[in-house]
């Protein structure tokens, strides 16, 4: 029993090791993705696709940082259902709520909005002259 304890340590600190490259190569993967949203929030994008850009680079940091830094990547079974699970639902949650919002009639829309109605409202006439 005694021989076998080195053993199980050198194994331990070898796998140590290993997680520590992982780990450099993950962050320097986060590093990348935080420029590469800022350099997204700074392109000329037309209509809503800064958010769907943002919402890509978002899911791919939070993915790498719960599959690397949690250990996710190393379990099995039950824990990636739910990581998977919580992905679909949040996909869900944020597809249907920008459904929503594309949707709605002008008048749910804030003024000055795409698709609002003009801040004076559409079928308004102009109010006559007084005389003078």
């Amino acid at each position: 029993m005694a021989e076998q304890e080195p053993i199980a340590r050198a194994e331990q600190e070898l796998e140590h090791h290993a997680h520590a490259g992982r780990y450099a190569l993950v962050w320097i993967a986060l590093l990348v993705l935080t420029v590469t949203t800022y350099l997204a929030a700074r392109a000329p994008l037309p209509g809503g696709w800064h958010v769907a850009v943002a919402l890509v680079i978002a899911t791919a940091k939070g993915s790498l940082v719960v599959l690397f830094f949690m250990h996710l990547w190393d379990q099995r079974g039950a824990n990636r259902l739910v990581f998977a699970t919580s992905l679909v639902f949040v996909a869900l949650l944020v597809g249907l709520t920008l459904l929503d919002n594309a949707t709605r009639f002008p008048l749910a829309n804030p003024p000055g909005s795409a698709g609002a109605l003009p801040a004076g409202g559409a079928n308004r006439e102009p109010a006559p002259e007084a005389p003078r």
